[in-house]
């Protein structure tokens, strides 16, 4: 590996990746401001980063067939990827890459913090450790969850702040379950949450629906981490809360469409939608028709 100067390399800074890429960005999420996340998709002719460091764990996802050259903390391997190959470049990780070829990647960059909390009640923190590896490995959930923010990028924050926070929760604990050094005790609930539980969580969604409901706020009403939230919520009522939030945001712009003289734009605002382009695209889906044609019935 080349003796330079090493980068270090912060995606909370805004263009940081132009430190490491011959061309800007092509979608980014940094102006999303999702924490503790943050995703970018790329088309470059080629790259050399030169050694760098990141200070998130990085997880790249090639998106063409390409040869790659790459070191990982001192270690060196060609690579010969196939779509869908990952690397996991763990926080802190001596790093360097280089392609001759057309390259076609995205990759998710996490806060080593988010492990940590996600982790909390099923790990020991102090020893939650990332293994590095090549890009090597093929997992489609993590691919699945990539392409995920990607689509949300691009169809500008559609799903909201929970849909982001649901995806990263999954995917701090896939982490943690086949890629870290400790393995996780996953507890197992037949009953999923008590019921004057699951009812504070259902009240606490109906009186906020206008609002950007957040994951951690749920969480912690409850008294419980995000992911046993989330896992206890699907078990009780066979949804997401993501998937419930949406439903009854759709239940209650029904409601209000009934009253003609109420514009589809500030229905969509008062249900807790980014706009009427994102409340229409939801309601197609839910019902089969635009909210207007339903409103004219």
């Amino acid at each position: 590996m080349p003796n330079e100067q090493v980068k270090l390399i912060d995606f909370r800074q805004e263009k940081a990746s132009n430190l490491l890429f011959p061309e800007p960005v092509k979608l980014s999420s940094y102006k999303a401001k999702w924490p503790n996340i943050h995703f970018e998709y790329h088309q470059l002719p080629g790259l050399d980063t030169g050694e760098h460091r990141h200070t998130m764990h990085v997880l790249p996802i090639t998106l063409c067939s390409i040869a790659v050259e790459r070191w990982i903390d001192g270690r060196f391997q060609k690579e010969f990827h196939n779509e869908g190959d990952i690397a996991i470049i763990p926080a802190g990780t001596l790093h360097q890459n280089q392609c001759q070829q057309q390259a076609q990647f995205m990759f998710v960059a996490l806060e080593p913090t988010l492990l940590k909390q996600v982790g909390q009640e099923l790990v020991n923190p102090d020893c939650i450790e990332l293994i590095p590896h090549f890009a090597t490995v093929q997992d489609p959930l993590i691919q699945g969850i990539l392409l995920s923010l990607k689509e949300e990028l691009e169809s500008g924050g559609i799903g909201g702040s929970l849909y982001v926070d649901q995806l990263k929760t999954t995917l701090a604990l896939h982490l943690l379950r086949k890629y870290c050094t400790c393995t996780p005790r996953i507890a197992t609930y037949s009953d999923g949450l008590p019921k004057y539980k699951l009812q504070q969580a259902l009240e606490y969604i109906d009186a906020h629906l206008e609002q950007d409901i957040q994951l951690a706020d749920l969480a912690e009403l409850l008294s419980i981490s995000r992911y046993y939230f989330v896992r206890l919520f699907k078990h009780s009522m066979g949804i997401t809360p993501y998937q419930y939030v949406l439903q009854q945001r759709i239940e209650r712009s029904k409601v209000l469409l009934k009253h003609r003289q109420r514009a589809i734009s500030d229905i969509a605002l008062e249900c807790g939608f980014a706009n009427q382009s994102h409340f229409t695209k939801h309601f197609r889906q839910f019902t089969g028709k635009t909210p207007k044609a339903y409103q004219q019935r």
